[in-house]
């Protein structure tokens, strides 16, 4: 228990109850194989997580690898939710809408309606840009004095967080954008083999593989799968030509 790795747990571990007369409402049926009888652990969920929670209790929604994890004097549970949503369906008269992720403009989104161009949405990628540099700086600075392994840890684990922060808030307000339009189609570039063409030389490669490009596109999906949005995928190549705002041009690729 003491170990830094987190301990996995099966989805067979995923025993939850719920009731609105304890202070803490949800609690863990924690497994102890070959030790007796399990016993309860009262859980602080996210109150905006508490839908997932009441679904995965009344089974509606089915429960993933488990992670339990000590971080600092707190355990933290990590519960991978698997809950059905509705196919979107395809739109003769859709309202496409193309979302670049880059890194000066963590997401600039702009939607066609009847050949017309609306106004972009642009979210500004500096304090994730800031936070990068200051995340590799500190890391190799700390690694540098050989600093204790739990102390680097710490500060990665603090800059994760802050960067997981950014990708929520810039994933939900491209969804808000998009849900603006009638009949809404996201068109996001496919990131798949990103890294691998990656080669702006060596300090721009760094900055660019230390930014989660992946992680945000996947989180984008992901809520707009949820809002019932289609999402198509287009090849990269040539998508970042000549801004119609201010008419700059800018080269192919996911620089930003």
């Amino acid at each position: 228990m003491d170990d830094d790795h987190p301990i996995r747990l099966t989805n067979q571990a995923a025993k939850f109850d719920h009731s609105d007369e304890r202070d803490y409402e949800f609690t863990w049926w924690v497994p102890r194989p070959g030790r007796g009888t399990n016993f309860w652990i009262p859980l602080r969920i996210n109150p905006e997580q508490e839908d997932l929670w009441h679904d995965l209790v009344a089974e509606d929604a089915k429960a993933g690898e488990i992670r339990l994890q000590k971080h600092r004097k707190n355990w933290v549970l990590h519960v991978t939710v698997e809950y059905p949503v509705e196919e979107p369906a395809p739109d003769a008269d859709a309202t496409h809408i193309g979302l670049d992720i880059g890194e000066t403009a963590l997401i600039t989104g702009c939607a066609l309606k009847d050949g017309s161009l609306a106004d972009p949405f642009v979210y500004d990628g500096s304090r994730a840009k800031h936070l990068c540099k200051e995340m590799h700086t500190t890391l190799k600075r700390l690694q540098e004095r050989e600093a204790s392994e739990w102390r680097i840890e710490d500060r990665f684990s603090h800059y994760q967080n802050a960067l997981t922060d950014i990708v929520e808030k810039a994933s939900r307000q491209a969804v808000e954008y998009a849900t603006q339009f009638e009949n809404p189609v996201l068109v996001i570039e496919d990131l798949t083999y990103i890294r691998e063409r990656l080669d702006y030389g060596k300090y721009m490669n760094r900055r660019l593989h230390s930014w989660a490009f992946a992680r945000l596109q996947g989180r984008i999906e992901d809520k707009t799968t949820e809002a019932g949005i289609l999402v198509e995928y287009v090849n990269p190549a040539y998508t970042s030509q000549t801004c119609h705002a201010c008419h700059r041009n800018r080269s192919a690729g996911l620089a930003g």
